[in-house]
């Protein structure tokens, strides 16, 4: 049972300043060799329409926050049926674009140690449990933070923590990319190569990592709908529980990403309100405000990383 449960998304290796969004991959080299590969055949109106790199180049271009994931998924429930062809030329695509992220990741991550800016409250919130008493789980939902810092360990060795890859790893070349399968959703169920739940190999005990410990801090993670499967269990008991045990943090970019945060839980069905009622403390943190000097994020900060060290202070 760990006492911390560090719930990492990719707004760490953004904080890091890793280049690691969508709108970043799908300007690289290694995407415009995927759309080379098959430029060909869109110029054919029927490859087009169940072509799945055709769309992810719509989405691209019409919204620079764009998700391949909910691309995915938009894709997968507007493709009902398709020919045996068709399918293996969606197949052939999607490993394509797998592969291509793979690529993509590991090179921007190559020497993100190297450059990685110790000031950076990323680096600082590992940094401070390297030295922390409690016992932790670290729990990625990204790819690049293993390839790029647990195969060095010289540079930084989280050390005593435990760590799970949700979504596998750029070490292990198995990196997990597609879309859950939603409640009552009929969908042809040969592009269900797609769906997460086919690439997952490893049991991650998330559920009960969350449930078992006290402090629990999410670092960069939209609690999104396609993850929440993950969190559901541990929302539920932390809104329902009338006698405080937990610290929640969620450590975010600004105002507007907590609200779409809070919004994203509310939309699975849980009281934003009964989590402030029922956990012994609830702060979301800022990283746009402590950088830029606001006092209560920084209070903020500073009472998480006092709960975490026990005895020392180490303010921002």
């Amino acid at each position: 049972m760990a006492d911390v449960a560090i719930i990492i998304g990719n707004g760490l290796d953004l904080d890091l300043g890793l280049p690691s969004k969508y709108s970043d991959f799908i300007k690289s080299p290694e995407w415009q060799a995927v759309v080379k590969k098959v430029e060909g055949f869109l110029f054919d109106e029927s490859y087009r329409r169940h072509s799945l790199v055709a769309q992810l180049q719509k989405a691209s271009k019409e919204s620079l926050w764009f998700d391949i994931e909910e691309e995915i998924h938009k894709f997968v429930i507007s493709h009902p049926t398709n020919s045996a062809q068709e399918i293996k030329e969606i197949k052939f695509e999607f490993d394509l674009m797998r592969k291509a992220l793979t690529d993509y990741l590991k090179r921007v991550s190559d020497d993100l140690l190297r450059k990685a800016d110790k000031n950076r409250l990323a680096y600082k919130l590992l940094s401070n449990m390297q030295a922390s008493p409690m016992s932790s789980i670290n729990i990625y939902f990204n790819y690049t933070f293993s390839g790029s810092f647990l195969e060095k360990p010289t540079y930084y060795d989280i050390g005593k923590g435990f760590f799970t890859y949700v979504h596998g790893s750029l070490r292990d070349d198995d990196i997990v990319i597609g879309c859950n399968r939603q409640k009552d959703e009929h969908v042809n169920r040969d592009l269900s190569f797609m769906y997460k739940h086919n690439m997952i190999k490893k049991a991650n005990h998330v559920a009960r990592n969350l449930l078992e410990a006290k402090e629990i801090i999410f670092f960069g993670h939209s609690i999104n709908e396609m993850d929440f499967c993950y969190f559901r269990e541990f929302f539920k008991a932390a809104s329902d529980a009338p006698n405080p045990i937990r610290h929640l943090t969620i450590i975010t970019y600004d105002e507007e990403s907590e609200r779409n945060i809070k919004d994203n839980i509310c939309d699975q069905g849980i009281s934003v309100t009964d989590l402030y009622n029922n956990l012994w403390t609830f702060d979301v943190i800022h990283t746009k405000n402590v950088y830029e000097g606001d006092e209560e994020d920084i209070k903020r900060w500073n009472g998480m990383v006092d709960r975490l060290l026990a005895k020392d202070r180490h303010g921002v």
